[in-house]
């Protein structure tokens, strides 16, 4: 004889794992925003839409969906003698196969000599770069030396942010297929590919969740006190450390 109790509870369970798997979304930016509040981490997680944070002493960049961390890549950001500058912006384009100049500080301490280096694995930029606005000449972008995402202490680059898993950033901006990606990236052409302009955040957060959801505290490599300034407004005198019209690293 069958159990109708048994029935019934087998039905429910089913009912209630299909409305979980229905919203992953919603249940895991809840989580992710609960974690900030809990620690009292003064980050807002925009629950709607895509939004990029690089997190400077996390050397980690996140990108979100609809509140939801939906990618995780280490980056490489600026030296202490060239910080990258904490500050509140947005997506503007995408560059396929950059040039690279070096700036003219870079030229002056006698490191680098004034030339345009082609497009290329063998650029400083790597393959792409994603470019924040409006006019700001800091990039999010590939690099000529992924080697270095490696490093336990990644504050080495004169103040641009490179990013490890920058294909599967330029797929999230743009919304295209990693394929697709690949492809253009490592094509002949040089052309910026217009993007959403989606809100990027240059923070500065010694502590912050990990992947699994633990409060980790990263050392304060600026020696500011962490957390503690909101991000200044996106102008181009607060880039020119880091690079120069040419793209710079």
């Amino acid at each position: 004889m069958r159990n109708p109790f048994f029935q019934w509870s087998i039905r429910n369970l089913a009912l209630l794992l299909l409305l979980v798997l229905a919203e992953p979304h919603t249940a895991t930016a809840d989580s992710f925003q609960a974690q900030l509040d809990r620690a009292g981490i003064a980050y807002r997680v925009p629950q709607s839409g895509k939004a990029i944070l690089v997190n400077i002493p996390a050397f980690e960049l996140i990108a979100f969906q609809d509140g939801a961390p939906v990618l995780r890549s280490r980056v490489i950001v600026g030296a202490p003698w060239h910080r990258t500058p904490r500050l509140s912006t947005h997506v503007s384009t995408v560059r396929f196969r950059p040039t690279w100049r070096p700036t003219p500080s870079m030229i002056a301490s006698g490191e680098y000599r004034d030339y345009v280096r082609p497009p290329g694995r063998k650029n400083p930029l790597g393959l792409a770069a994603v470019r924040l606005g409006p006019g700001l000449l800091v990039y999010l972008h590939d690099t000529n030396r992924r080697e270095l995402f490696a490093e336990e202490n990644r504050a080495l680059s004169h103040g641009c942010v490179r990013v490890q898993q920058w294909d599967w950033l330029v797929s999230f901006v743009l919304d295209m297929e990693i394929d697709r990606v690949h492809q253009l990236a490592n094509g002949r052409r040089t052309f910026d590919a217009p993007a959403q302009p989606i809100p990027v955040e240059l923070g500065y957060y010694t502590r912050f969740p990990d992947a699994a959801g633990q409060i980790v505290r990263h050392a304060d490599i600026y020696g500011l006190q962490a957390g503690s300034v909101a991000p200044a407004p996106a102008t181009q005198k607060l880039a020119l450390a880091c690079a120069e019209p040419g793209l710079a690293d």
